[in-house]
């Protein structure tokens, strides 16, 4: 019921804004540093559990697309269509011999690699400090669509290092995603038809990765970063 709201809540928003303020294309790019949130069965040990935890950290992951946004004086929104990569990645780790791993391979490391296609809906504040500058506060929600899903090991070799990449199984993932995104930033009018958007952002992933609800271990990602767009 709540994503019907939502719908319902951006096409009255679109419809609305279209008809008071101009319409403006962009494009915008997030590089940031994901990560998650693990998720364990309670009958799981904590020892356990801290284990894993302690086993994986965060990488570097990005969003790049097509925007397009209305605004009035104060009040904006915005919508797109962006390609999202996004996951999360296991710590350097001496190699496990039993594995079937390249000769002379010290440590290992496995990047989670998680596609999207994402599409945006968020409400922008405004608060103009000149004719060329805005200070801006944004909050919505995402959609997204798994498109696929990637293991990449990484071996280190001393100073060098090899890596090898298998597609997962996209049928263990869930299909669609939502997410709360809200950021707050800096809008540059560099011309009359041009403006520079800067946006420090934190995105939350609201449904998890895995669509099996008895895995022992889920995960649900967030991302923390910089969104830089340009606006026509």
């Amino acid at each position: 019921m709540k994503y019907q709201l939502l719908c319902l809540f951006v096409c009255l928003a679109i419809a609305g804004l279209s008809a008071q303020s101009g319409l403006s294309w962009g494009v915008e790019v997030y590089p940031n540093i994901s990560n998650r949130r693990l998720i364990a069965q309670p009958t799981i040990p904590q020892t356990e559990i801290n284990a894993v935890n302690a086993s994986e950290t965060s990488k570097f992951s990005y969003t790049v697309g097509g925007v397009v946004s209305w605004r009035q004086e104060r009040i904006g929104f915005k919508t797109g269509l962006l390609l999202m990569e996004s996951g999360y990645q296991t710590v350097r780790q001496e190699v496990d011999l039993r594995d079937d791993i390249p000769a002379g391979a010290e440590e290992e490391q496995t990047a989670f690699q998680h596609y999207f296609l994402e599409v945006p809906a968020e409400l922008y504040f405004y608060q103009s400090l000149n004719d060329r500058n805005d200070f801006l506060f944004s909050m919505g929600l995402t959609a997204a669509f798994n498109v696929a899903n990637r293991e990449r090991v990484t071996y280190f070799f001393g100073d060098t290092d090899s890596r090898e990449s298998v597609s997962l199984d996209n049928s263990e993932f869930t299909n669609l995603h939502f997410s709360f995104i809200t950021s707050m930033g800096y809008q540059y009018a560099v011309s009359e038809g041009f403006r520079l958007v800067i946006q420090p952002t934190f995105q939350f992933w609201l449904r998890s990765l895995l669509n099996n609800p008895n895995a022992e271990y889920n995960r649900n990602l967030y991302s923390l970063g910089v969104r830089l767009g340009g606006r026509f």
